[in-house]
């Protein structure tokens, strides 16, 4: 008898150790902390498009953030798109302050805590501002903007206490208004250039909540700017579980303050501006969080239940006695089990977040950099402004003090030339031994013949060179059945099957232009035996036609 009640407690003690920390996509983690956003969208990109899993949202917004930071805005306005249907679609975690109780607090699919929540609207409404859609960015940046679980401020050691003033009855916290300054200038900046109402009104709402933002919500208001930067910086907090049963969470900060960002133009200081959201500071307010006392309560009612188990197991001679303690056992565990608290989060989050208008008129090498932190500098060659009246926005990701700092970051070199810069003088297309990567044209041809080169090419002879070598116009263009997506996000320059221009001045943009990469090896007999006559200004339609007549079946080889 005494041998059954054993393997029943050492069959409860496998079933409940079977617990499983949340998984962290490592190698798309330190993509992104090493400035190589490609490669951290390629670790992303099969789980974020299956999206069927309980990180579909993370997921999602995780990729939607890597393929801003390098300037794909089609995937990432696709990417933001499905988050913010998700954030929005009714029923998805409907309440987790009363689901918790049903299934390790309710968490079928990661919904965030209500800070990562407004940040993900707002970098829906970054990326729509980059793209000048204004009337989206207006409508992400409203939906950041919903109100906040207030318990009175009595909060210690983890632990909410005491009732807020105003709660309903049988509550213990009130509904409060956001104080999320961002949200409201980004609200106002959208809505004044999507000529909708409400600009005085957001901007008065950020200033009672920050009064030093008094300064730039008058910049706001006048329309004194023609370029918006929207920069991040550092890795924001992280979010780890202790007590008994890991049934507390918490955000700890991973780099500390960020200094003031500075911004100047040929060597002229132009503006400076404080962070307008400290994330580290934003995820310690516990009005930014979720609750923590149904988990307790679980992890409590579990070891209670459990002892108690224990306690009847192991005294009764009677088996179902000795069963019925172990059933209480089973539960107690599970319940504790469930109580574990949920440390998914979203790691790509900055530490801190600027916002910064700037009035530059005309072309400039635009300096940016953070005050504090020598690897955070980051130098934007002949910047092209935009107007009062249509301002140019440009997302800037900077990494903080712990992250490496590439000599292309603060570099001014224009090695490349492409669909933004233009084909510089004297030029020809990199597959065949230059150094242009801009997409085929009517117009790109004619500069390469101006220069000497491809005379007697039409568009296209161009494009079935690149044809020849398996490269895609245009990135994320690949669907072929069996062929693999992936290459044809990544540039030609890096190795892909991608030739595209990224967001001008984006940081993917700065990586790929800015430095040195390998000479192409070309793998089709057709550009191979072109390509061998570009030394000279002789390789134009004569020399088409003998690399034709040595690779006439225009073969490809890997």
């Amino acid at each position: 008898m005494r041998g059954r009640r054993v393997a029943v407690l050492l069959l409860v003690l496998a079933l409940v150790g079977c617990d499983t920390a949340p998984s962290m996509n490592a190698e798309a983690v330190r993509g992104y902390y090493d400035y190589e956003f490609t490669l951290a969208r390629e670790a992303l990109r099969g789980d974020a498009m299956v999206g069927r899993d309980r990180n579909m949202l993370l997921d999602t917004v995780r990729l939607g953030m890597a393929a801003l930071a390098d300037g794909d805005l089609a995937e990432a306005e696709l990417m933001f798109g499905r988050a913010f249907d998700l954030l929005s679609t009714a029923g998805l975690n409907a309440d987790r302050t009363t689901a918790a109780i049903l299934d390790h607090e309710g968490v079928r699919v990661w919904k965030g805590d209500p800070f990562e929540q407004a940040l993900t609207y707002y970098y829906v409404a970054t990326a729509h501002a980059v793209l000048g859609d204004w009337e989206n960015a207006r409508a992400a940046a409203a939906n950041a903007l919903f109100r906040l679980t207030d318990f009175g401020g009595d909060v210690a050691g983890g632990r909410v206490r005491g009732r807020a003033p105003g709660a309903p009855p049988g509550r213990d916290y009130a509904a409060v208004d956001t104080d999320f300054a961002l949200g409201f200038v980004m609200q106002a900046i959208a809505s004044d250039h999507a000529g909708a109402a409400g600009r005085d009104a957001q901007l008065r709402a950020a200033t009672s909540i920050r009064k030093d933002l008094a300064g730039l919500a008058d910049v706001i208001r006048n329309r004194d700017y023609d370029t918006l930067l929207f920069v991040d910086h550092g890795k924001g907090p992280v979010k780890l579980s202790f007590g008994r049963d890991r049934e507390v969470s918490e955000f700890w900060p991973y780099e500390g303050y960020a200094g003031p960002l500075i911004a100047s133009a040929d060597g002229y200081d132009v503006a400076r501006v404080h962070a307008i959201c400290d994330v580290n500071q934003m995820a310690h307010d516990y009005r930014w969080r979720n609750l923590e006392d149904v988990r307790k309560l679980k992890s409590g009612l579990g070891t209670g239940l459990f002892v108690a188990g224990a306690m009847v197991a192991s005294n009764s001679d009677d088996s179902g006695t000795a069963l019925a303690g172990a059933g209480m056992m089973l539960a107690g565990m599970l319940l504790k089990s469930g109580a574990r608290a949920d440390t998914r989060h979203l790691e790509f989050l900055p530490q801190a977040i600027y916002v910064m208008p700037l009035r530059l008129e005309d072309r400039c090498d635009l300096k940016v950099r953070v005050k504090g932190n020598p690897n955070a500098t980051v130098v934007l060659p002949d910047f092209e402004p935009g107007t009062t009246r249509n301002p140019r926005a440009v997302y800037l990701r900077i990494h903080g003090p712990r992250a490496p700092a590439p000599a292309w970051l603060a570099g001014d070199d224009r090695r490349y030339g492409n669909d933004h810069t233009g084909v510089r003088p004297g030029d020809y297309p990199w597959i065949l031994g230059g150094r242009d990567v801009s997409t085929p044209s009517r117009a790109v041809l004619e500069a390469y013949q101006a220069g000497g080169h491809l005379r007697g090419l039409t568009v296209r002879d161009l494009v079935n060179l690149y044809r020849a070598e398996n490269i895609l116009i245009g990135s994320g263009t690949e669907r072929r059945p069996g062929k693999p997506r992936n290459p044809s996000f990544r540039h030609i320059l890096e190795g892909g099957t991608g030739l595209f221009t990224p967001e001008p001045d984006s940081m993917g943009y700065k990586r790929i232009m800015s430095r040195a990469h390998p000479r192409y090896v070309p793998r089709s007999n057709l550009v191979r035996n072109l390509a061998g006559r570009t030394g000279s200004r002789y390789h134009g339609a004569r020399a088409l036609a003998r690399a034709r007549a040595l690779a006439p079946s225009q073969e490809v080889h890997p």
